[in-house]
This record gives C-alpha cells, structure tokens and sequence, in this order.
C-alpha cells in the first residue's frame, strides 16, 4: 500500500514540474471588427468566431461591428481595432493623409455591385435628374455608384443628383420609402430588391472591374511588433474561407445570426457568389488599388505619385501558399 502511495506522489511530481516547465499558451485577446450586416464577405469574420476557428490558431477575438469601410479603417488608425476589415478607397485615402495602415488580404476583389432602380425608371439614361441614394464619401457603395453611373455615360456630379443615406440596409429603406429613386447594392441586396419589384439597371459584376471591396488591413507597427499575431489571425481568416466555401448550412446558420436576415434566397444567393468569388489565396488585389488612386488622381495629385505596392504586404498570404497550407485545407 505504502508503495502504491508513494507511485501516486512520484506520478503528480512528474506532471506538477512537467506543467511548470511547459505553461499553456493563453490565446492572446483581439478585438476586430466588420463594415456591414449584408450577408456577404463579412461573413467569414463571423464564421472565424463561431466555428472557433479563432481559438484554433490561438486568438480570443471580440468581433465588433462598425458600419462602413470608412469607419473601419478609421478605428484601425485610431488603435481601437488592431486588425479588421476596410476597404479599398478607406486605404487609399488614409495612406494618402499618412495614415500607418497596410492591406494584408483581399476577401473580394472584383466590383461586386448592382444598381438598382424604382420600377419606374426601364433604362439607364432614364436615370438621368433622378436621385441616387449613396454612403458616405470614400466607401466602397460610394466608389461603385460613382462607376456604375460613369459606366452607363452619366456624370455622378451633373447628371444625377446624388443623396448620403448611409449603410445598404439604410439605402434600401430609402428607395422604398421614395427618398430616393436608385441605389447600388450587393448580392444580397439585389436579392431582395428582385423581391421588392426594383430592377437591376446596371451589372457591375459581369463588368469584372478589380477593385478591393473588401479586405483585412492592420498596421505596418502591429505587423513589424507583433507579426505572430499577423500570421496566426491570417492562417484562421484563410480557414474561414475554406469554412465558407465548404459548410454551406452551417455557414448560413452563422449568416443568419449575424445578419437577421431570414430570407433562404437571399441567403442562397449571398453565399453562392461568395463562394464562387472569394480567393482561396486572399491576396490583396494590386490592380484595384491603382484603379482607386487613378480615381483619386482627378482630385489629389499625391495619389497620381502614389506606389501601390507601398499599400498592401502580401508576406503572411504568400508564407502561407508556400507552406502548403492553403492547399492542405482543400485536400481535406
């Protein structure tokens, strides 16, 4: 008996200085943040939370929403978010201005847009002395009415007489209320405006115009101190890609929390573009970025001087497509 007592005693020293010589690794608190409510390319960020794919790779994250790419950026160059989603005329303006904040990946990199109309209105230059319902300057909806307009030959500033209404959400509200008589809007939002009678008077996806609608920014500070953090948060934002192409029910479960939304086709037709268009290797889209700063260009001559390359570090993607990582998770 007194052997097997003093076994016991052996056994719980051996594990006591074994746990002393090698701690847990607590997961290091983030807080991070998304720009909109649609379902869409947000959702990867909400199925990085709730699948836990998060606390896989070691990161205790507090996602936050903060309406708007604008905003997002802002909370970034402020510190209040260390790393989060923007978009790409956020950045442009920022770095512009001397703002320390660098693209490190691209969730979707293509105009994914639709401007939609009152029924009333049956062709493009019917729009023309209409007003147009948009968000605040430099965000990505107001970057896409501004083209779509130009597309279809109508100048944003004669043409049209354009109306800052706020978030897709707070648009669509507007148009059916007769606020305004067209708005751009998203997969989602095309969705329902289909549902609501108001037509599609431009496609800007089948324009496949580059464009960084949506990406993960961070600081060049937070990737030079601390670009562990960087590569753990990338390798869980990368799987939450994959999460998404590959979960369909349990990411649109995700997607209707987040969301509210409870229409299945709206979420069918949100993931199913998605899907389709989001990058396995989410590198930040470098053609996109000089189609902002031409845009730019007709108003601030420091954009025209501007190198895109000094906007994004594609390093943790690239370190990851080596690795095999990326394709690792598809061989699943």
């Amino acid at each position: 008996m007194i052997w097997k007592y003093c076994r016991l005693i052996a056994l719980f020293a051996i594990i006591f200085f074994w746990l002393a010589a090698h701690p847990s690794q607590a997961a290091d608190k983030v807080n991070t943040s998304y720009i909109s409510t649609t379902p869409g390319s947000s959702s990867v960020l909400w199925v990085a939370k709730d699948a836990r794919i998060f606390d896989k790779h070691g990161i205790d994250a507090t996602v936050i929403f903060i309406s708007g790419s604008v905003r997002g950026i802002q909370a970034i160059l402020a510190g209040e978010i260390p790393i989060g989603e923007g978009g790409g005329p956020g950045l442009a303006s920022a770095r512009l201005a001397g703002g320390d904040v660098v693209a490190i990946a691209g969730n979707v990199n293509v105009l994914p847009y639709y401007l939609v109309s009152h029924s009333s209105i049956k062709r493009p230059e019917d729009l023309r002395g209409k007003i147009g319902g948009t968000h605040i300057a430099g965000t990505t909806a107001e970057f896409a009415l501004k083209v779509g307009l130009k597309k279809i030959g109508l100048d944003p500033l004669k043409d049209v007489s354009l109306r800052v209404i706020g978030g897709a959400i707070e648009r669509m509200v507007a148009l059916q209320k007769g606020i305004v008589q067209f708005t751009v809007v998203t997969e989602a939002g095309k969705a329902q405006a289909e549902r609501l009678g108001y037509p599609t008077v431009v496609d800007m996806v089948t324009l496949q115009i580059p464009f960084p609608q949506n990406g993960i920014y961070t600081s060049t500070k937070l990737v030079r101190e601390n670009p562990d953090l960087v590569r753990r948060y990338m390798r869980a934002y990368i799987e939450a890609i994959y999460f998404y192409k590959t979960h369909k029910e349990d990411t649109q479960r995700i997607m209707r929390k987040y969301s509210r939304v409870e229409d299945r086709r709206v979420l069918d037709d949100a993931w199913d573009w998605h899907a389709k268009f989001m990058p396995e290797a989410p590198y930040p889209p470098a053609e996109g970025y000089q189609l902002v700063l031409q845009d730019m260009a007709e108003k601030n001559p420091k954009a025209a001087q501007a190198n895109v390359k000094d906007y994004m570090d594609t390093r943790f993607i690239k370190e990851l497509e080596d690795s095999g990582f990326i394709k690792g998770l598809y061989k699943k």
